[in-house]
């Protein structure tokens, strides 16, 4: 994945990508618990969180080769 500074302010990977860091952000500045629900929940964001750059890279560009 790209430096964020690096993609345009319109492009549409920016806009996936800041939501996603904002909301990691967001949710792990809460404090860990030490239970076993605070670490089936973070466990949970680390999927969901994936899931969603995932999507940011299918929004990609793809390269072109040229035979």
């Amino acid at each position: 994945m790209p430096d964020i500074a690096a993609l345009p302010e319109d492009s549409k990977r920016r806009a996936l990508v800041d939501v996603v860091l904002a909301e990691a952000d967001r949710r792990l500045s809460m404090p860990a618990q030490g239970t076993v629900a605070c670490c089936q929940n973070r466990a949970r964001l680390v999927r969901a969180l994936h899931e969603r750059l995932d999507r940011v890279a299918s929004v990609a560009p793809r390269a072109t080769t040229t035979p």
